[in-house]
């Protein structure tokens, strides 16, 4: 598994939310501010020529010629078991000339892909590393579990400054090409999540951008995760080898000041606050309108957007979408539908190509609706004919009980000169653009339910809706509510020079907690200055073009441009609150490296160390006033959200996607549910366990609880008659005495006064004590503490 980073290519203001799996390429390209959508389908890195060996349509032309490596496969391999000792333990399985696995694929095949694989009793494990045959850096290796298995220690025996000092030092190695300037620690809080987390080894992630011919290039982004021991488990530097024009701009910086200050505008939007990638809450909000955050061609001046292409610096109008005859219409039956009903409603609107069959049809939850079912369906053509290693494929999913579609895609996995275009339908006419627009109003009434009433048209003017290869149509509508555009919401569809649909995406969130808002508190005026004062135009290179669009390849290319970035990297992704006036951060992350305050009311408290580390791994979090309430009790509902965040900080995405069942006695509408349901799957608890999580935790059913946690119920059994809880003077009000003498015989739990006190409530000082003690006492144990999951 390589771990990729990919960088937003012009602004750093992301409006739509990025759940890739779930969003088709053209809702990304349509939904995001000019630029942000193009990164993702590869990264640039110049530095040394190499051979051309993709064609036009973003094919591997021709296999790259071994006798042009500069670094041969045996120097390839000693360097990846130089740079990585634990190599040494793994068997070499394969190695072979020709690109870093990326799709499309880049510009450099000349990489060697290094395969090795390690054995653990009669299980295999694979991963590789890739050497760059020209230069010798390391492209990318990632060590996963079950190749580093090692003792969890804390404290860390490295700071993230000394992990930092590994890092760099690590790079002059791997990377020889680059030089001490060549490379840019980024300030970002939102690319520095903190990896790892108090229960298991503790990891720091680092980003780099890569300067070329000293700017910084907004696609290059080096990434490297160092543990606390010093090991390097983690590395990932772009390499495609595009070429980067002169670094001289013809359009002076003043001049690009001025137009981008002339021209910003805000628009009020209902917002979507998100927590680790679920909707937390909606809020009014001043937000730039996407054309003003364009970047500006530095040799011609004009604003371009992520194809490469001039755009127009006019707002987007929002255009009442009519009513027409056909509109969409929900299942009757008020139940769930089945995957071949849910396939009958796709197959109502497309024609899925005869020779792919039904295949892996899922049913689970919706994103970012997790509220709603969907059936996941894919048609597949299983025959030799095969797109870019994937069998050609079209996608839908469907709402499990109105039917309502969501997602399609055509073609799922195809690019560039795979997608084979449909055959012209008998006596069919090519579509004027004013023509397409109105066959994509009926569309979309027959697709969304209530389209004329909550939908507008974006028109973005020109000829933007003509696809750039010119053989089809986009069209993107805006959800609205109370005459509000809502942020995160909407539509975007493509379709080819006939109308026929090709590409579909309807974001549809759960609107239900969306409160009527009083006026804004902050006019328009106001928030265009605050906003002004927090960007600046700065020049760098940007990488436009790649595969978006209908997974449709556009040549790549790097040009220099003018962006407008924040002036603080740390204000990336926030939002102005109409209501407050404050700065509200609209994409937020456990783990990130926020730089959290102190809370105010824990100094002096007699758990105060313990409170702190809490705070600090994102464990326990101040409330707006700063406060953490130590003293406050708990719900046995907040304990596994504790342990959970303490094993991982983005433990909530486990079970997005997934189909959602009862877990413990906890069902999926429980706040508590995806924390409960992540313990049963790292078998802390038995599925079978029927818990209370609303209920008070009390100090009995604590030591339970960390009984289970460490896998030692079993052995607590034998310890019923222990002195260790015999000597408690309460000991007979004790019920699980097994239990309570393990965790006070491990040193978790201590009596008072000679009791235990088995009914008394636990706080959170008490549960921060707990929880610090089960920290230390990782590599004293058998288990790894936190880290068991089901396989």
């Amino acid at each position: 598994m390589d771990r990729q980073y990919s960088s937003n290519n012009s602004t750093p203001f992301v409006h739509h939310t990025a759940k890739a799996v779930l969003i088709t390429t053209v809702a990304l390209a349509l939904l995001l501010p000019g630029g942000l959508a193009a990164a993702d389908s590869m990264s640039a890195s110049a530095a040394v020529a190499v051979p051309s060996v993709i064609d036009a349509g973003g094919q591997a032309a021709v296999a790259p010629d071994p006798s042009k490596a500069k670094i041969t496969e045996d120097q390839a391999v000693a360097k990846a078991r130089e740079l990585f000792p634990v190599l040494k333990d793994a068997t070499l399985s394969g190695v072979r000339l020709g690109g870093d696995n990326s799709w499309p694929p880049s510009g450099n095949q000349m990489i060697w892909d290094i395969s090795w694989s390690y054995e653990v009793g009669s299980t295999s494990y694979g991963f590789s590393s890739r050497i760059d045959a020209l230069t010798g850096d390391l492209v990318n290796t990632y060590i996963s579990y079950p190749f580093l298995q090692q003792d969890s220690y804390y404290p860390p025996k490295l700071t993230r400054a000394e992990a930092l000092e590994q890092a760099r030092k690590f790079i002059a190695k791997a990377a020889p090409s680059l030089g001490p300037g060549d490379i840019e620690l980024t300030d970002n809080e939102a690319m520095n999540i903190a990896g790892g987390s108090l229960f298991g080894s503790i990891q720091y992630n680092f980003y780099f951008k890569l300067l070329k011919n000293g700017l910084p290039s907004a696609s290059d982004i080096l990434s490297i995760t160092v543990d606390s021991n010093g090991n390097v488990l983690q590395f990932n530097k772009p390499s495609p080898g595009l070429v980067y024009p002169s670094a001289k701009p013809a359009v002076s910086l003043e001049s690009v000041q001025k137009k981008f200050t002339d021209n910003f505008a805000v628009e009020l939007y209902y917002i979507p606050v998100y927590k680790d990638g679920v909707v937390e809450r909606w809020g009014l909000g001043w937000r730039p309108q996407e054309q003003t955050l364009y970047s500006v061609d530095a040799q011609t001046g004009k604003y371009i957007d992520n194809e490469g292409r001039e755009a127009s610096a006019l707002p987007v109008k929002d255009e009442a979408v009519p009513e027409t005859k056909e509109r969409f219409q929900a299942a009757s039956t008020g139940k769930e539908i089945t995957a071949a009903e849910a396939a009958k409603f796709v197959q109502q609107i497309v024609a899925i190509p005869a020779e792919r069959k039904p295949d892996n049809q899922t049913l689970g939850t919706g994103y970012p609706n997790t509220k709603q079912k969907v059936w996941r369906l894919a048609w597949r053509d299983n025959s030799n004919t095969r797109m870019a290693s994937f069998p050609a494929s079209s996608y839908a999913e469907v709402d499990a009980v109105t039917g309502q579609i969501y997602q399609y895609q055509l073609e799922q996995f195809a690019g560039s000169k795979d997608v084979k275009p449909q055959p012209a339908p008998a006596g069919g006419k090519k579509l004027t653009q004013d023509q397409a627009k109105q066959q994509a109003i009926l569309l979309v009434n027959r697709l969304y339910d209530q389209a004329s009433s909550v939908l507008k048209l974006a028109e973005h003017g020109g000829t933007w809706s003509v696809l750039p290869d010119g053989k089809g149509f986009r069209f993107q509508f805006v959800r609205y509510y109370n005459g509000i555009p809502v942020s995160d919401a909407g539509v975007t569809l493509a379709m080819d020079i006939y109308g026929r649909l090709e590409s579909y995406s309807a974001v549809s969130p759960d609107l239900s907690a969306v409160k009527e808002q009083p006026t804004p508190a902050v006019s328009q005026s106001e928030a265009v200055q605050s906003y002004k004062d927090r960007y600046a135009m700065k020049l760098q290179y940007n990488l436009l073009g790649g595969l978006y669009n209908n997974y449709m390849y556009v040549e790549p290319q790097i040009k220099l441009v003018y962006s407008p970035l924040p002036v603080n990297e740390q204000d990336q992704n926030e939002v102005l609150d109409a209501a407050t006036g404050k700065w509200v951060k609209v994409y937020a992350y456990s783990g990130q490296n926020v730089g959290t305050a102190a809370a105010v009311d824990l100094k002096g408290h007699p758990a105060e160390q313990a409170l702190t580390e809490l705070v600090k791994y994102g464990v326990l979090v101040p409330n707006a006033d700063g406060k953490v309430n130590p003293d406050q009790e708990i719900t046995v509902g907040d304990w596994f959200t504790f342990i959970a965040t303490a094993s991982t900080s983005n433990y909530q995405g486990y079970t997005n996607g997934s189909e959602q069942k009862t877990v413990a006695g906890v069902n999926p509408d429980s706040e508590y549910y995806k924390a409960v349901s992540f313990a049963a799957n790292h078998e802390w608890i038995s599925k079978d366990t029927v818990l209370q999580p609303g209920n008070k935790l009390s100090r009995e059913q604590l030591a339970v609880l960390l009984a289970s946690f460490l896998q030692y119920s079993k052995i607590s059994a034998f310890l019923e008659n222990d002195t260790a809880v015999s000597s408690f003077s309460d000991s007979d009000s004790i019920k699980n005495k097994g239990a309570v003498a393990l965790a006070v015989k491990l040193g978790l739990m201590q009596g008072d006064n000679g009791k235990f006190n088995p009914q008394q409530n636990v706080t959170k000082a008490d549960v921060a004590t707990v929880m610090m003690k089960l920290v230390e006492l990782q590599g004293k144990v058998d288990q790894n503490i936190g880290q068991q999951q089901r396989m």
